[in-house]
């Protein structure tokens, strides 16, 4: 999604953004892989540990991200 149209979905959607952190990915390929198969299949969402905040640190962390959010409870935080 570009910029256009996340600023779209937010709108539509009545969201805002609280926060945007830049994290470096290593091996865009990799996450990318890792975003498409995450999409192919049907994501169970239990609150935790499978919630939205997991859903991206997989897929950054796929292409070599060293990120997480402890305040949402899924794996390695390492950002502040």
């Amino acid at each position: 999604m570009n910029e256009k149209g996340y600023r779209c979905y937010l709108e539509e959607n009545n969201k805002r953004e609280v926060r945007r952190t830049y994290i470096p990915i290593k091996d865009l390929a990799a996450s990318d892989r890792k975003l498409e198969e995450l999409l192919s299949k049907e994501w169970m969402w239990f609150l935790l540990p499978n919630n939205c905040a997991n859903f991206a640190e997989e897929i950054l962390q796929a292409g070599g991200a060293n990120a997480g959010l402890y305040s949402n409870c899924p794996r390695l935080e390492t950002f502040r």
